[in-house]
């Protein structure tokens, strides 16, 4: 079990209560000398999030003795109000890669020793992207602390941290056309693999992230109109975008509507998928339909086909999620909504 920061005295607790609750987490304080109960939460950071706003100042520590991992919740506290859930999960990755700096004293800390764990990165073969998220969280640790002035603003020393020169990656393959054949003829056999191969087509013709494909729920498809929409995404742009349904595809998503569960993707008994189980029938899909992918580059597939039959350049940014400045995101007319099904049917 992970071990939870220590609050400190009269500040109240957290407690996580037993059996199978919504929310399960219990924020408790001591009131003329008896605990009262001050609410529920689904998870321990929104919790820790009400107590700190419940005393209001952070201060509380004694600074010289505050931690690297005190700071870190109590930051995380209040930008867990401001992020989505994906981002968090980011920042709590950066977190668990700094397991040398969790019980230092904040104060205590060098250069070099965030330098250190940093060095630690690159000499496991962790790359610059990986770097830079720790980087930012040194940042955003030591703004925190200049904020609430447990630390002077010339005491904040993340900004002399440095990471590795990017490397560029191996260049993103998109799927050719007797690729996507041998996919397609894969998925209309009554083989178990069929209809993880009509997954793959269609993220191949509708372009989304893997991660925005396997968080699109049922509510969110429009059969009759042949749109869907992407709520959650790793970017602003990307965030409340119809996407249109491919003629190619409808069939395909009638299929998924009707199996059980919220989620358009689920496994067979309506649970929705994680991206590690998803890209491990991705996988045996590329086998047995002879290719050589990874999720990310049916994304690829679309704005190649969608570049090479001259679609739309600014419906194609909308389909993508890519910010640009000449087009007004999250708010879509009906011709706008027809572009967007033009561009997609062109593929």
């Amino acid at each position: 079990m992970k071990k939870r920061m220590k609050l400190p005295n009269n500040f109240g607790s957290i407690i996580k209560l037993p059996g199978r609750r919504r929310k399960p987490w219990a924020v408790r304080k001591k009131i003329d000398g008896k605990y009262k109960y001050l609410g529920y939460f689904e998870n321990y950071e929104k919790a820790l999030t009400f107590l700190v706003n419940y005393n209001k100042d952070p201060s509380v520590y004694a600074p010289s003795l505050i931690t690297f991992a005190e700071i870190y919740q109590q930051e995380m506290a209040e930008r867990c109000k401001k992020i989505q859930p994906v981002t968090a999960r980011s920042y709590r990755t950066a977190f668990n890669n700094c397991t040398n700096l969790h019980n230092r004293k904040f104060l205590s800390l060098k250069v070099a020793d965030l330098q250190g764990v940093i060095n630690a990165l690159s000499e496991r073969g962790v790359g610059q992207p990986a770097q830079k998220k720790v980087r930012q969280l040194f940042h955003n640790l030591y703004s925190y602390a200049v904020k609430y002035q447990l630390i002077p603003q010339t005491a904040d020393i993340s900004h002399f941290v440095d990471v590795d020169k990017y490397k560029a990656k191996t260049p993103r393959t998109p799927f050719n056309t007797r690729q996507l054949n041998r996919v397609k003829a894969l998925a209309e056999t009554a083989d178990p693999l069929a209809k993880w191969a009509t997954a793959v087509l269609i993220m191949c013709y509708a372009g989304m992230r893997p991660s925005e494909f396997l968080r699109v729920k049922k509510s969110d498809v429009k059969l009759k109109s042949r749109i869907f929409t992407i709520g959650q995404s790793k970017t602003k742009a990307g965030e409340n975008r119809i996407i249109p349904i491919s003629r190619k595809t409808l069939a395909y998503f009638e299929s998924w509507m009707e199996r059980p569960g919220t989620m358009l993707i689920t496994d067979d008994d309506g649970n929705s998928i994680s991206y590690n189980r998803f890209a491990r029938r991705f996988r045996k899909v590329m086998i047995a339909s002879n290719c050589k992918h990874i999720p990310y580059e049916c994304r690829h597939t679309y704005a190649t086909m969608s570049n090479n039959k001259g679609a739309n350049p600014t419906s194609v940014k909308r389909i993508l999620g890519h910010a640009d400045k000449d087009v007004t995101t999250g708010v879509y007319t009906h011709k706008d909504i027809r572009q967007l099904k033009k561009a997609v049917d062109l593929l």
